[in-house]
């Protein structure tokens, strides 16, 4: 007969370590990865900081290299357009290209990789070597890319439906007015058979409006106005022939023209739009 202790169904088990805090977790990601020194991931448009991991011995801040590595990976989206060849297509939104950055410096090396509209920053020591460092990076990138949110464009509104009572009396019926009542006037056209249709012009998008104040504004204010559009474009992502065609840009490029007019001028985006 054995006397050994019987546990009970009941018996109160460990409790579970809870969920990190934040959107994103990285601390699983990272564990046991020697010479990473930072995992940043942050959005492309406004450089904000989704996600972030620093050993604590580095001295790294992440709020310090945000914006400095969203405007490095512009000019590299940038030059990579110009080394591509990309001509008249290069202008569409949808062929942004996707590059690795790789910064060598003597203390670290820092691999910067794109994650649909997010930035994926892998920072470590400089005694890393560079094609592990790589190999890693892009095996962290892959890892992240299905927890990253996907952008969707807000639900387009709906006009409400008015429920309109239905006459009791006899209904008077009005004649309805002919496809030629309809049509917009005509003026007379000399030496033409037929007459001419008027027609006014198609109304200017608002963002064309915006994006040509702000280029007013900031050739007005920006030191060196002669180079003032490259340097818009560069930091902007864009190229200087989609500046000089603000109707053909839309919401998403305002933002990046809104966000890089900010970073050259030094000033916050509520006073950017109420002086423009």
């Amino acid at each position: 007969m054995s006397n050994a202790p019987q546990t009970s169904d009941t018996e109160q088990k460990p409790a579970l370590p809870e969920a990190p805090e934040g959107p994103l977790g990285l601390d699983g990601l990272v564990y046991g990865i020697d010479l990473l020194d930072a995992l940043l991931v942050l959005h492309l448009g406004d450089a904000h900081l989704y996600a972030s991991w620093v050993r604590p011995e580095s001295g790294l801040r992440p709020d310090d290299v945000v914006t400095t590595l969203r405007d490095t990976y512009r000019v590299g989206q940038f030059t990579a357009k110009r080394l591509g060849g990309g001509g008249g297509g290069a202008d569409r939104r949808g062929d942004v290209p996707a590059p690795l950055l790789t910064l060598e410096l003597p203390q670290r090396t820092a691999l910067l990789r794109r994650v649909r509209s997010y930035l994926v920053a892998t920072i470590f020591d400089a005694a890393m070597p560079l094609g592990m460092a790589r190999l890693i990076s892009g095996r962290l990138a892959a890892a992240l890319e299905p927890e990253l949110p996907l952008a969707q464009a807000p639900p387009e509104p709906t006009k409400p439906r008015v429920a309109v009572p239905t006459p009791e009396g006899p209904v008077v019926r009005h004649a309805e007015p002919t496809h030629r009542d309809s049509e917009a006037p005509h003026t007379l056209s000399f030496g033409s058979g037929l007459p001419r249709r008027s027609r006014p012009p198609p109304p200017r998008a608002p963002e064309a409006d915006r994006t040509s104040r702000l280029l007013a504004y900031l050739e007005a204010h920006a030191p060196e106005p002669h180079v003032v559009k490259y340097r818009l474009a560069l930091r902007a992502g864009l190229t200087l022939s989609a500046l000089e065609r603000p109707e053909a840009l839309g919401p998403e490029a305002m933002i990046l023209i809104e966000t890089a007019v900010q970073d050259i001028l030094g000033i916050d985006r509520a006073e950017l739009r109420r002086i423009a």
